[in-house]
């Protein structure tokens, strides 16, 4: 659980690393987009079983060798029972809940806790034969259970003494507890710290360790000493000298025997992007001043080449400390491997966005994402999915992103755990910029021959998002992964603020109204609004109107634009201007405001003679189309007023 060590080489005995989940069992087909994104990932279960009057829900049912190194939920519940090579009565049973936040005995926290509404546990239960996981709720009813079971199972003929409680090694458990509770420490034998200037901007710090037989890189730390310039004024969110502009476009390249095992922006690579994020986990870690620290073990044979590349226009200044030893390079000897790429534009359609396709044998061993989110909608509804040596089917199988990262309920709480964490999310809700984090160091995923790892693209709203991320992985030489070339633009951190006010809008949720039935509202909470806000009229019956007082500053000729929601639950409507003394100022219009998603768009209503003082604005429900929602809706964020 705590030595990093064990990675950097074939598994022995060697094994295949699978999930169990709740799954939305729809998902069966990834050519069909109708189901393969299906959403319903709660209370699947394997099989339900009657024990005397009773139902228990089986989460998991297992063939040894293997154990169970993971169990997770959203909303633990119930009553959970791990039953041994076959046994009638489980060997370990308590309340769900108690197990998954560290409240029974053996499993305090950090091998079980709370993390930002998500339950966690990562401990061992091998077992020889088979491991049967069930769940019996409390309540008569279905379980209505978010889960996931990570397992290993061993080749066959692997000896694996099944999980006994009164043989747990209670010294060997606290002093884990121990190690997962302080920062990581490395007894290397040889170490430098450099404190190195560039004499220009773009210049780099390059580093080679060599070993005739094989070295190890234990520890890599770097410390960029901001502000790297003293301004009078705050600096601009694309000035090159802020902190995640350095970060981000500052490269870390690391070659091992020739050949380039790490291609990561800097601030990436520690899990801290954008700009510098606080964090404690086992294998990397931040500081509030700023110190970055990688304990990956990085094995290598003769040469191993290290840079750290500013950008060209930028004087960064480093304080490097390495800390290295001799290790023997065998042929079951693997490479730490490390790559970033982007996925950005509009949210629809959903898709799997590509984590790492790899090629040859290794272990898969984590993941930093970082995501620019335009708006307080949750980004992350997708599930990861684990392709292991050309499974036409994932042997992992999520439940949302969230999961994965050991949290729930698309929480904004930050949290820092030994393998996992929420470094940032900035709010409200999940607006902004996010950085999550998690570590498989204790259940990496083997490969032989090949690895895929996807997570789906699956955001509440269709918007334009930036999901950028890091893969952290183990493999022999020679092995490979599809990379795509990383571009200037794909660097380029995108600020997100609250909306302003649009210049020259007339707020629809300012406007006096008056209504014939339904009811209408300020709604608020949209980022992508101007001022954050809408009038919001719903629930209108054919026929019934909503009248909206439009001001005009002096009369003329204008050009009228309106800024209108589109959405499944929206209606089809008649709009028309009239005068104080009703009249008509124009033709009425006829509009569908149904749309897939939540969006908005401007649309020219037509250039209208008006008078000075008041217009109206009368909108006439007409309805909706037969495929909508039937709550026939209209949602007006701001009109425009232009000369003509």
């Amino acid at each position: 659980m705590t030595d990093l060590n064990w990675l950097t080489s074939r598994p022995s005995p060697y094994f295949k690393a699978a999930q169990s989940s709740s799954y939305d069992r729809a998902s069966t087909d990834p050519k069909d987009a109708k189901t393969w994104f299906a959403n319903g990932d709660l209370g699947k279960y394997v099989r339900v079983e009657e024990k005397n009057g009773h139902k228990e829900y089986v989460m998991a049912d297992l063939t040894g060798p293997g154990a169970v190194v993971r169990v997770w939920s959203a909303n633990p519940m119930g009553t959970i029972r791990f039953y041994f090579d076959g046994e009638a009565t489980p060997r370990l049973e308590a309340k769900m809940a108690d197990l998954l936040t560290g409240k029974v005995a053996g499993f305090p926290d950090p091998i079980a806790y709370g993390s930002a509404q998500g339950t966690n546990i990562y401990f061992p239960f091998p077992y020889q034969k088979s491991l049967k996981i069930t769940v019996e709720n409390d309540k008569s009813e279905w379980p209505s259970l978010y889960y996931h079971v990570g397992y290993r199972t061993y080749v066959k003929g692997a000896q694996v003494e099944t999980y006994d409680p009164a043989r747990l090694p209670t010294g060997q458990i606290k002093e884990t507890l121990s190690k997962l509770s302080h920062p990581t420490t490395v007894a290397a034998k040889k170490s430098e710290a450099t404190k190195w200037m560039p004499s220009r901007p773009g210049g780099s710090y390059q580093r080679t360790l060599t070993s005739k037989s094989g070295g190890v890189l234990q520890m890599l730390q770097v410390k960029i000493p901001f502000p790297l310039i003293q301004t009078f004024k705050a600096m601009d969110w694309k000035d090159p000298y802020q902190p995640h502009n350095v970060l981000r476009n500052t490269r870390l390249r690391i070659s091992c025997d020739g050949e380039r095992t790490v291609d990561v922006p800097l601030g990436d690579f520690f899990g801290t992007a954008p700009g510098i994020n606080p964090g404690q986990s086992l294998p990397a870690s931040v500081t509030k001043d700023g110190t970055m620290t990688a304990y990956w073990p990085m094995p290598f044979l003769k040469k191993m080449d290290i840079s750290i590349i500013p950008p060209k226009d930028v004087k960064v200044p480093l304080l490097v400390n390495i800390a290295w030893s001799d290790q023997k390079f065998t042929p079951e000897t693997y490479y730490f491997r490390a790559q970033w790429n982007i996925d950005f534009g509009s949210t629809r359609p959903m898709r799997d966005m590509e984590f790492l396709k790899a090629s040859g044998e290794g272990l898969y061993v984590g993941t930093h994402l970082h995501v620019t989110n335009p708006t307080p909608a949750w980004w992350g509804e997708g599930d990861e999915k684990v392709y292991v040596d050309d499974e036409a089917f994932p042997s992992t199988f999520g439940t949302g992103t969230e999961d994965y990262f050991g949290y729930a309920w698309c929480s904004p709480m930050l949290f820092t755990k030994p393998y996992h964490g929420q470094a940032r999310c900035d709010g409200p809700g999940n607006f902004g910029q996010t950085s999550v984090r998690r570590y498989q160091t204790f259940d990496p995923i083997p490969f032989t021959t090949s690895l895929r790892f996807d997570i789906e693209m699956w955001h509440w709203a269709e918007v334009d998002a930036r999901y950028a991320r890091t893969t952290y992985w183990y493999a022999r030489p020679g092995s490979s992964s599809a990379v795509k070339p990383i571009a200037d633009k794909d660097l380029v951190l995108i600020e997100t603020a609250p909306a302003a006010p649009v210049k020259g809008a007339i707020e629809g949720e300012s406007l006096r109204r008056t209504m014939t039935g339904g009811t209408a509202e300020e709604q608020g909470g949209f980022f992508e609004l101007s001022d954050g806000k809408q009038i919001w009229w719903m629930d209108a019956k054919e026929g019934e109107k909503l009248t909206l007082q439009v001001p005009v500053k002096d009369a003329g000729r204008y050009q009228v634009t309106g800024c209108f929601c589109h959405a499944r639950d929206y209606g089809i409507h008649i709009l028309q201007f009239l005068d104080a003394q009703n009249k008509p100022l124009g033709e009425p219009i006829k509009l569908d405001f149904f749309g897939d998603g939540v969006k908005w768009k401007k649309i020219v209503l037509g250039t209208l003679e008006l008078p000075k003082g008041t217009a109206q604005l009368v909108v006439t429900s007409q309805g909706h189309r037969a495929n909508a929602v039937p709550r026939n809706m209209f949602g007006l964020d701001y009109l425009l007023l232009e000369r003509k």
